[in-house]
């Protein structure tokens, strides 16, 4: 529905705009079109791929925690426990490190999203 609708309010924006305002209108629908639509999609896309990493490392680092809980004992007689203790933690360095990642992204697409208002206005008039 939306890949049918959204071109249509497009266009009708732009001609609504193109009337009302004149044709400064049109560089800032275009600065809208072709530059934060499409840094926004990046953006989202970089987002999506840092979330499912995240979700790996997590998975990876929940298995290995519980099969040292499991195996505690075992650890625990042969003197392992540092070890499990440095891989965990060498584990959820990665996780924390992939999740600072996608709170940039975040930030940057959040921080894009609050200030296209302000340029295009800036653009347009």
């Amino acid at each position: 529905s939306n890949l049918f609708w959204s071109p249509l309010q497009s266009i009708g924006i732009l001609i609504v705009g193109w009337i009302s305002f004149g044709p400064a209108f049109s560089a800032g629908f275009a600065l809208l079109v072709f530059a934060y639509v499409p840094f926004q999609f990046f953006l989202s896309k970089r987002f999506a791929f840092h979330r499912s990493k995240i979700a790996a490392i997590t998975d990876r680092r929940v298995t290995f925690v519980s099969q040292a809980v499991q195996g505690s004992r075992i650890m625990k007689m042969s003197g392992f426990e540092w070890k499990f203790l440095d891989r965990i933690q060498q584990i959820r360095k990665e996780e924390t490190d992939q999740i600072q990642q996608a709170n940039r992204l975040k930030a940057w697409n959040e921080a894009i999203f609050y200030s296209a208002n302000i340029v295009i206005s800036l653009v347009t008039f």
